[in-house]
């Protein structure tokens, strides 16, 4: 008996979860209604409310899960693609950083409407620290394990470039403003441009 309502249990919370990860995904985190997410999920209120407390507890659990796998998707492509190159330019890590291009605006308002969210929502803050903790490791990390590929006179690049000022570029004023627009190939252009000066300034102390 104890088995059944324990696998009873985790099929319960599994589709409340589905649930409400499809009601975010089609109405946004302010339209996701509770009863909404129950009748997706063919369960009571109450039961959602046994698991998660209240509905902040359920945005805490739905939308750390979908700003977690956001971050494995992004490191299980790039790892795999380091895997296959032996070598690499400065040029090749600009491309992996954030650009301004219109096809990652959605990424971008994603994370600005979970962080928004998490400064009402102790929880999900609290995950949200956690995946970005875990995220500026892997990616200092990731510099270092792979900064021998690069030539030599570009080894000793500043990796502030990216895991302070690319980690913490949002390009949020940029969508705001519809002048002076810059392309993802020149954006990362002047970005090379000035890490490669960070790697020249280096060797010349």
């Amino acid at each position: 008996m104890g088995e059944n309502n324990l696998i009873n249990g985790t099929d319960s919370k599994k589709r409340i979860l589905d649930s409400a990860r499809k009601e975010i995904l089609e109405k946004g985190i302010i339209g996701m209604r509770v009863q909404d997410v129950a009748k997706g999920a063919d369960t009571s209120i109450t039961l959602i409310y046994r698991y998660f407390v209240d509905r902040n507890g359920v945005l805490a659990r739905v939308l750390g899960d979908m700003y977690d796998d956001f971050r494995l998707s992004f490191q299980t492509k790039v790892e795999a693609w380091l895997a296959v190159n032996d070598s690499l330019s400065l040029e090749d890590f600009a491309r992996l950083m954030p650009n301004p291009a219109e096809e990652t605006k959605h990424a971008r308002d994603f994370r600005l409407q979970v962080l928004a969210t998490a400064l009402e929502n102790p929880e999900l803050n609290e995950r949200i620290k956690a995946v970005t903790t875990s995220t500026y490791r892997w990616m200092r990390d990731t510099i270092e394990a792979n900064r021998h590929k690069l030539p030599a006179e570009e080894r000793g690049f500043d990796a502030r470039f990216m895991t302070v000022i690319m980690f913490n570029l949002m390009f949020v004023y940029y969508d705001l403003v519809d002048e002076d627009k810059i392309s993802a190939d020149d954006y990362r252009a002047m970005l090379v441009n000035q890490i490669r000066n960070s790697a020249q300034r280096t060797v010349a102390s």
